[in-house]
């Protein structure tokens, strides 16, 4: 008695597939890979070979996509921040590092503005000059590694804009914003705050997902 289905295997990726005996020797479509092929006949026991008679064809990449207003600005946003984060950061450590000196006068010249602000404000005037030299020192040690770390952080910055603008990836994309948002250059830099923030709020969205391909 004959079988009700025979198995056959597609030429183009092996999938097997049960088909009707009067399907034998006709074009079969793979409903995995789409390829036409013409199914095998019987010769005695065994089933002849396949012949493949048309691979599917590779869907070709559409056209992607320009770079969205919603993501260009902050993307802007970030990479103009990161560049003058790393020139201004980069100048005030070499400063720092090459000029010891110097750069404790620099943190000097900032304590005036310092105890009006607040700090230092109850100070006895005789004792200013001192403790003023003494803050000096502290704060250009301090500065030694925070302005290395500034600029670290303006270059995650400015990789992060670059990877909005160019696609390359949208964790870094992600890791961009945080650290344009956590505003570390100088702790004033609110136009990469809103930036970093705007551009993180777009990428969690379906449009900015997409525009990654995730």
């Amino acid at each position: 008695m004959p079988p009700e289905t025979e198995v056959i295997s597609c030429p183009a990726c092996n999938h097997l597939l049960r088909v009707p005996p009067d399907w034998l020797g006709q074009p079969v479509q793979c409903p995995e890979c789409q390829a036409m092929f013409k199914a095998p006949v019987r010769d005695g026991d065994a089933l002849t070979k396949p012949e493949l008679i048309s691979r599917p064809t590779a869907a070709q990449p559409g056209p992607r996509k320009k770079l969205d207003a919603m993501l260009l600005l902050p993307a802007f946003g970030l990479l103009f921040c990161g560049v003058a984060g790393l020139i201004v950061n980069g100048v005030l450590m070499y400063q720092m590092l090459s000029d010891p000196a110097g750069g404790k006068q620099w943190a000097k010249n900032m304590t005036p503005a310092l105890r009006q602000a607040g700090f230092g404000a109850d100070d006895p005037p005789e004792d200013r000059d001192k403790l003023d030299d003494q803050r000096a020192e502290e704060m250009a040690r301090v500065f030694r590694w925070v302005f290395p770390l500034a600029a670290l952080v303006s270059g995650l910055a400015l990789l992060g804009g670059l990877s909005i603008a160019l696609r390359w990836s949208h964790r870094l994309a992600q890791l961009g914003c945080v650290a344009a948002a956590i505003n570390l250059p100088h702790f004033c830099c609110v136009p990469g705050s809103v930036a970093g923030l705007w551009g993180l709020l777009m990428l969690n969205s379906e449009e900015g997902r997409a525009h990654f391909g995730t």
